[in-house]
């Protein structure tokens, strides 16, 4: 369980990522410059209270709009997805239990994804964007996951079995309050009409 502590940089540079529905938190992209890595931080409304998250900028400087937040309906919970290399793309979930808010430790699914493709190893095209939040407790992530060519050679041999051929998945996780784990892989379906968009295109959907 990932607790969050009241910030600590002090931050020259900020802009707003989106207020919560109940309009108590914003979410502030913060920076000591324009010129560094910018870091993610929940501005608590009533008391002006700051607190830094673990998500930041990884390959764009503050200046670029490489960050995107969504919050759930509730104000419960929201998601921050951010670019860490150029070909990557991650996200980060956080829920609030009380007055905390808590960074969700989200399952290796990918490693079941390289399974179904028959290899061990990602490419370099990995991204993972968030596909909305759904009633109580879960989410869904939308990802493109591009298997390391080299091994997906061997695996197109394999005559026993077939491995997928499949990059786009839609991933349903299911999260918890004061448990350990706090997230769970609820269900990892395959996102046909998404992959057949990509097929021969070498790389991934635009973002």
């Amino acid at each position: 369980m990932l607790l969050l502590i009241p910030a600590m940089v002090f931050a020259i540079e900020e802009r707003s990522l989106g207020l919560s529905p109940d309009k108590n938190f914003e979410l502030l992209l913060r920076a000591e410059t324009p010129e560094d890595y910018g870091l993610v931080s929940i501005k608590n409304i009533n008391t002006g209270e700051t607190i830094d998250t673990m998500t930041g900028q990884g390959y764009s400087y503050f200046r670029t709009d490489d960050v995107e937040a969504i919050w759930k309906e509730d104000s419960t919970a929201f998601a921050v997805s951010v670019r860490g290399t150029k070909t990557t793309r991650s996200t980060d979930v956080y829920i609030r239990d009380g007055e905390r808010w808590i960074k969700l430790v989200l399952p290796s699914y990918i490693s079941n994804i390289l399974g179904r493709q028959g290899v061990i190893s990602t490419g370099r095209n990995v991204y993972e964007d968030f596909g909305g939040f759904e009633g109580d407790r879960r989410f869904h992530l939308i990802c493109h996951v591009e298997p390391d060519w080299r091994q997906k050679e061997l695996a197109d041999k394999v005559t026993a079995w077939k491995p997928s051929d499949q990059t786009e998945w839609k991933v349903t996780l299911e999260y918890y309050l004061s448990t350990s784990p706090n997230c769970k892989t609820s269900s990892i379906e395959a996102c046909t009409e998404l992959n057949s968009e990509q097929s021969g295109a070498g790389r991934p959907l635009s973002r």
